[in-house]
C-alpha cells in the first residue's frame, strides 16, 4: 500500500508570483447560460506561476528546456526532506547542508525553510523576502550530491529580490553541467513541505510538457509507502 501526498498549489488570481512575474489570468470563451453548447475557458499565466521546475533553459542557452527534457528525469526514488529553518532575508550557506555529506544518496533534495507558512498569511513578505541559495550552497550540492536530479524548495524562488545577482549564480551553478560531474539539477519552487511531512519514498513531477520553455508549472506527488 502506498499514500499520495500533494506538494504543488494550484493557480488562480491570487497566487503569489516572484516581483515581476506576469499576473495570471483567466477568460471564459464559451458560456452554457449564454447559449453556446459547453463551457470553455482560456488561460495566460508565466511559466513561472506557482509550483515550478526550472529547466536548464532557465539560465543556460543551449540548456533543455521543458519540451525536450526527459520524463523519467522527473521522477525520483530517493528523495531527502531535511530541515533549514530561515526568516526573511536569510541565505541557505553550504554549512547548512554539510551534515549531507553522511547521508545515503538522494536524487532529489527538498528544502524545507518553513518559508511555506507565509504562503497564505503574508504573500508580501513570502514574494519578496524569500530565503535565497548561495552559490557556495549551489557548488556544494553539486560536487557532493553527484545523483541529485532535483532540488526543491519551499519558497517561491531560490532568488530573492533583494539578492538576484547572487541567485543568478546559484541558478546558473546548478542548471548548467559545465565544470561539474553528473547532469544539471532542475530547481522546484513554491513547494508545500508541511511540517508534518518527514519522509518519502518517490517524488513524482507533472510538468506541463508544451513548447521548449525554460521552466514549466508542475503538480507535485509525493509517495509514501505504508
Amino acid at each position: 500500500m502506498c499514500k499520495f501526498v500533494q506538494l504543488s498549489y494550484g493557480i488562480d488570481e491570487e497566487v503569489p508570483l516572484y516581483p515581476g512575474t506576469p499576473p495570471f489570468g483567466v477568460r471564459k470563451v464559451k458560456d452554457i447560460g449564454k447559449g453556446d453548447l459547453c463551457n470553455t475557458f482560456s488561460i495566460t499565466l508565466s511559466d513561472h506561476s506557482g509550483t515550478h521546475i526550472d529547466m536548464p533553459m532557465h539560465f543556460w542557452k543551449s540548456g533543455a528546456g521543458a519540451k525536450r527534457y526527459p520524463a523519467h528525469k522527473l521522477a525520483c526514488k530517493n528523495p531527502l526532506i531535511i530541515d533549514c529553518p530561515k526568516s526573511p532575508g536569510e541565505t541557505i550557506e553550504a554549512r547548512d547542508l554539510a551534515g549531507l555529506a553522511t547521508a545515503a544518496p538522494a536524487d532529489a533534495l527538498l528544502i524545507r525553510t518553513g518559508f511555506y507558512k507565509y504562503r497564505s498569511s503574508d504573500a508580501g513578505t513570502y514574494c519578496n523576502g524569500n530565503p535565497s541559495l548561495s552559490p557556495e550552497a549551489a557548488g556544494w550540492i553539486r560536487q557532493n550530491l553527484r545523483n541529485l536530479k532535483i532540488l526543491g524548495i519551499d519558497s517561491v524562488s531560490i532568488s530573492s529580490v533583494a539578492q538576484r545577482e547572487m541567485g543568478a549564480k546559484a541558478h546558473k551553478i546548478l542548471l548548467t553541467d559545465e565544470g561539474y560531474c553528473g547532469g544539471p539539477v532542475l530547481i522546484l519552487e513554491d513547494l508545500y513541505l508541511p511540517d508534518e511531512l518527514k519522509n518519502l519514498n518517490a517524488l513524482l513531477i507533472f510538468p506541463i510538457f508544451t513548447a521548449d520553455i525554460d521552466s514549466s508549472p508542475c503538480t507535485v506527488i509525493g509517495v509514501i509507502y505504508d
